[in-house]
């Protein structure tokens, strides 16, 4: 996909903005709400994690470094996780899991996302190595309204050798880039036998973030897989040379969180990769719009993977049911069967 995106797609419309506050609200009332340092304590955290992350225990890791990634942070990493949950629940409208494997918690954000998406978990496991991100999620916790979160069972180790826990669904929300390369298909074949029902995996909407996805990808279809979202298929992924498949979520900035990112904007758009891996049946979409859409006088010009290619498509007014679609789709939507059949656009 471009690596310019001309518009946001439909995981950032402005009521799954909203959607987002019950945790942004949680960590205004626990942790306050205020700038007063917080960039400089944003700013170490990044360096942490740059140079290798925080251990367990580490000394280094503050309150004040947990409150910077509360607020710059964590609400695009919540976006991103309803985002893509709800894309899960889009294509499995009928699956509704029990318990949740949260690796790489943090302050169990993915955690909130996946309770929101999906009421029916009952149990949720996480895991985190920092110390002061789990005291973090434990205390946001009890702010929450489902019984899942609050009684989540926190384990303090790496994602690389998680607990002998198996769940319907397992998440590694912006995990993969900190293992070595020489680990990622053993500790990727490690998440993949806890899993129950679904591996979701997320990583940043670049290049790197895509390479690895698509590693994982092959890694998971070879032990019988089948991609549950984003991808049409199980065939060989379509994307080659310089196009990468990623997405966008639109995140509402308060002004705390303005300051301690010294952004000007109301707003930012979190650029994200991912896939989810299934044991159940294939629930494939037809087809996913890759760009957006580009409107045209009496046609709307469309970039989709669908099996077995990526390409372009043409949807012309005179397909009223299509063009109907077309003309509402966003960036990332699933393509309805049928609608681009029989209209291609020549390269």
């Amino acid at each position: 996909m471009s690596s310019r995106p001309s518009a946001v797609p439909s995981a950032a419309r402005s009521d799954e903005v909203v959607r987002t506050l019950d945790l942004v609200a949680a960590v205004a009332q626990e942790f306050g709400d205020r700038s007063r340092g917080l960039a400089d304590a944003y700013q170490e955290l990044s360096d942490l994690y740059r140079t290798g992350g925080a251990t367990p225990g580490d000394a280094r890791l503050t309150r004040e470094h947990v409150h910077a990634y509360l607020v710059a942070r964590m609400p695009a990493t919540l976006a991103v996780g309803r985002a893509v949950f709800g894309a899960v629940a889009a294509r499995r409208p009928e699956w509704g899991p029990a318990t949740l494997l949260d690796l790489g918690a943090g302050p169990g954000t993915a955690t909130w996302a996946a309770a929101e998406v999906f009421p029916s978990l009952t149990a949720v496991t996480c895991v985190e190595q920092a110390t002061a991100m789990i005291d973090a999620g434990r205390q946001l916790a009890r702010r929450s309204a489902s019984s899942a979160v609050r009684d989540a069972q926190w384990h303090r180790t790496s994602v690389a050798e998680p607990p002998e826990v198996r769940a319907d669904l397992v998440v590694a929300s912006f995990v993969l880039g900190e293992l070595p390369d020489a680990a990622i298909a053993d500790v990727v074949a490690r998440w993949w036998r806890a899993t129950l029902g679904e591996l979701v995996v997320i990583e940043p909407g670049t290049p790197a973030g895509f390479g690895r996805l698509r590693r994982v990808r092959d890694l998971l279809i070879g032990e019988g897989a089948t991609i549950t979202a984003p991808c049409p298929s199980d065939a060989a992924c379509p994307m080659a040379g310089d196009d990468w498949c990623h997405f966008a979520a639109r995140v509402a900035r308060s002004g705390v969180h303005r300051a301690v990112k010294g952004g000007e904007l109301g707003f930012e758009d979190e650029k994200f990769a991912y896939i989810s891996a299934s044991r159940q049946p294939p629930a494939h979409a037809a087809a996913r719009v890759l760009r957006a859409p580009q409107v045209r006088s009496g046609h709307i010009r469309l970039t989709v993977c669908e099996a077995p290619d990526k390409r372009e498509a043409v949807v012309a007014r005179s397909q009223k049911d299509a063009f109907r679609w077309a003309r509402k789709a966003h960036w990332g939507d699933e393509v309805p069967p049928g609608a681009l059949r029989g209209r291609r656009k020549e390269d």
